[in-house]
């Protein structure tokens, strides 16, 4: 019943400035008893998930369903908000600053992590105001930076903490604080605190007549600017305190009030001691469950994977133990990702490539949805991985060429695997393709001299047969002299017939030996035998008519 009995106004503006879209996001719930307003900035630029939005959803959402004003609950809106960026991202890096201001009607509170900013106004003062956890404060807590210089110092948005970062976020969070009737608490993104001062502000808060006067008149202030300054989103909410709720009931009496105490305090007491050594014993378990997480997230960042699995499974353990559902998924997540690491490592080591390959490749994704813990070793052993699988296929080819008798291909496959092992300081690798290499080099070597060896026996053997056809040619050619020389010899004894015998034996081995001039030159020698032949049977012709004449005479 707190809301309807106090009055509080809520007004807000969100404008893109001079950038194409806006992504600050402002959103509030005013319950019964408690009221929550988030304002968020995107820092970065994805155009497809609207971070800021997001987180306001999600704590909205949470306080909606469990409304406080607790520390505690607090630090789980902002905790639950930063893991639903990292699991929404999905190899996106999603950046968010946000403020948040809670309020029973009676007090209020505020937490923030990043450069979204919160300023409690009282009677024309800023009576409380976040710090911003970037360089630039840093630089003006040590003096280095003048206050009024820090909207426009160039580290102003070089944060070391924001939601959605890869560790934890730091959750500044405040005490308690009373309102008065009269009180203004405006939360504001970048693109206001930028181009606004805090002197100006409070000149504006003080010269505006109506709360929507605040927004009307920054606005205009703003604007102002746009021609010399670049103007980023600038979003604001103010809300206006004009009644506080005030409790309906009487005071007691003292008297009273230890009439009805005395008798609960021995019962008090008696709860109050087992409730703080549970208290006790819980704040050591979850002091020892961080411990446990921070020091698995050390191991993590020095690839100590063994180590790291080890302490996130003691956090996970006592998570569980203390319900914390949230840190729970988380030790689980990265104790996960380091059991996949050690898996994909021992199959390295253990010479299974191809397995190695697909658990590394799975790791890779989980690292990815982890926010890139161990991404860079990941994929500097992936890497590692698919050139020792190149060097094995490479030896696999030259064992193929080998096997087919392309000795020299296989000796170039054998080379450029053992080039690529000690390119990747793969001594085994290397020591087996060297291996193979000097094998086939020499393999090849002993083909080379036996393919010689053959060459040259085999001009040896032509040589012989050409000299054994010259020594033939030469007694083939002098037998077919002495035969036309025998047919000479015949030609001049008159024994025409003979001659002719020797003279076509002589010409017969003249063609064979392809002495064309010298069997033509027998063809005369021929025919003068024929000749003969031809001169002496006329003779006996005649020799004999006469004989036939005398006989006839004779009788």
């Amino acid at each position: 019943m707190r809301r309807i009995n106090s009055e509080f106004q809520t007004f807000h503006m969100s404008e893109e400035g001079q950038k194409l879209s806006n992504r600050d996001y402002f959103g509030y719930v005013e319950m019964d008893d408690f009221a929550c307003y988030v304002l968020a900035d995107s820092l970065d630029d994805e155009p497809s998930v609207y971070s800021a939005r997001l987180v306001v959803d999600s704590i909205i959402r949470d306080f909606t369903e469990a409304p406080t004003m607790g520390r505690r609950a607090l630090r789980r809106y902002m905790r639950r908000a930063h893991a639903e960026l990292l699991h929404q991202r999905g190899g996106m890096h999603l950046k968010v600053a946000v403020v948040v201001a809670v309020t029973d009607y009676r007090k209020l509170r505020y937490c923030h992590v990043g450069n979204c900013r919160l300023y409690l106004i009282r009677n024309a003062r800023i009576l409380e105001r976040t710090l911003d956890q970037s360089l630039t404060q840093n630089l003006v807590e040590q003096e280095q930076v003048v206050l009024d210089e820090a909207a426009r110092h160039e580290e102003r948005n070089n944060l070391y903490s924001f939601l959605g970062e890869r560790g934890k976020p730091e959750i500044q969070i405040s005490r308690k604080k009373k309102l008065d009737a009269g009180d203004l608490f405006i939360q504001l993104t970048r693109g206001v605190w930028e181009q606004c001062g805090e002197q100006e502000f409070l000149q504006i808060v003080n010269d505006a007549k109506e709360t929507k006067d605040i927004l009307d008149q920054t606005e205009d202030f703003i604007l102002k600017r746009q021609n010399s300054q670049d103007i980023d989103n600038y979003s604001m909410a103010v809300t206006s305190v004009d009644k506080v709720y005030q409790s309906p009931k009487k005071k007691v009496s003292v008297k009273k009030i230890l009439l009805i105490a005395l008798p609960i305090l021995l019962i008090v007491i008696i709860v109050s001691v087992t409730l703080f050594l549970r208290h006790r014993s819980i704040q050591t378990k979850a002091a020892s469950m961080l411990q446990f997480m921070e020091s698995g997230e050390e191991y993590l960042t020095h690839n100590n994977y063994q180590k790291a699995k080890e302490e996130y499974g003691e956090a996970r353990k006592l998570a569980g133990s203390l319900h914390r559902e949230t840190e729970y998924e988380e030790a689980d997540r990265y104790m996960k990702l380091a059991e996949q690491i050690i898996l994909a490592d021992e199959a390295l080591s253990g010479e299974e490539y191809q397995k190695a390959q697909e658990l590394y490749l799975t790791a890779r994704q989980m690292a990815v949805d982890a926010g890139n813990v161990g991404l860079t070793y990941i994929e500097s052993q992936l890497t590692r991985t698919e050139g020792y699988i190149e060097v094995f296929d490479l030896i696999a080819q030259g064992e193929k060429k080998e096997e087919y008798g392309n000795l020299a291909g296989a000796i170039a496959c054998y080379k450029e695997a053992k080039e690529k092992a000690a390119a990747l300081y793969f001594m085994d690798g290397k020591k087996e393709a060297l291996e193979l290499q000097m094998a086939a080099e020499e393999q090849l070597e002993k083909e080379q001299m036996e393919a010689e060896e053959r060459i040259r026996e085999q001009i040896e053997a032509e040589a012989a047969s050409r000299a054994l056809d010259n020594e033939q040619r030469t007694n083939d050619q002098q037998n077919a002299i002495d035969l036309e020389n025998k047919g000479n010899e015949l030609l001049a004894e008159g024994s025409y017939e003979s001659a002719i015998t020797f003279y076509q034996a002589a010409q017969t081995i003249y063609r064979r030996l392809e002495m064309t001039e010298m069997a033509d030159g027998i063809e005369p020698k021929i025919a003068a035998a024929q000749a003969g032949i031809a001169a002496r049977d006329a003779r006996a012709e005649e020799s004999a008519a006469a004989e036939q004449e005398q006989i006839q005479e004779s009788e």
